[in-house]
């Protein structure tokens, strides 16, 4: 996510950074930990935090409250399939070695725009989805009178409106799909069923013959 801030910016939120890296990798198994260890030896030159965001506000701060472009957070129950299952290690140690290279092209990108980026990063969520932040000032018109928190809660707000719209219209889409999915699918079974010939099958016995048809 890019936030669009204003002339100065100030690391308000950096003491809520530390204490995610403080407690970042408790509750770890020690497998996880030494996994950890070497995992951040090994990738020495990204920030690498393991943390389980309870909600939106916590990821806010950890986001404002970051600095340059190699960050990385990483939710725990990611860590312990990691430190135990080789290819899930694979999987998420490419993302990791990609996150200078993903700075860069965020810091171009915003740049290109006439921005300033601030801090970005990548977040490795429980379910192992990858996702991009960032955080940008451009110059704006400043007669708003609000202040640089309340500008950030704005565009975070907006932001986060935008993807529920998003989502909801991609259920929407989904449903409607499936819908049609079911239409055809019933349409298919009644032609299979007006191609099939009828029977006719004649009962004999005493009297007139019966025919009846299936």
């Amino acid at each position: 996510m890019a936030i669009a801030g204003v002339t100065d910016y100030t690391n308000t939120y950096a003491a809520n950074r530390t204490s995610y890296n403080a407690k970042g990798s408790s509750g770890l198994s020690e497998t996880a930990q030494s996994y950890l260890s070497d995992l951040k030896q090994k990738y020495s030159d990204v920030n690498i935090t393991v943390t389980d965001f309870k909600n939106d506000k916590q990821m806010d701060n950890f986001i404002l409250g970051s600095g340059g472009g190699n960050n990385i957070a990483v939710s725990s129950n990611i860590i312990e399939k990691m430190a135990t299952d080789s290819a899930t290690a694979a999987k998420y140690e490419k993302v990791i070695a990609d996150v200078p290279n993903a700075a860069k092209e965020s810091k171009a990108a915003i740049a290109a725009l006439g921005g300033e980026n601030i801090a970005c990063g990548t977040y490795i969520d429980k379910d192992g989805k990858v996702s991009y932040w960032s955080v940008s000032k451009y110059k704006r018109n400043e007669t708003t009178g609000k202040s640089y928190k309340e500008m950030i809660q704005d565009d975070l707000k907006a932001k986060r409106i935008k993807k529920k719209e998003e989502e909801a219209l991609k259920k929407k889409k989904e449903a409607e799909k499936d819908a049609k999915e079911k239409l055809f699918e019933s349409i298919k079974v009644k032609r299979m069923n007006e191609a099939v010939p009828s029977e006719t099958h004649s009962v004999s016995g005493t009297g007139n013959s019966i025919d009846y048809q299936i």
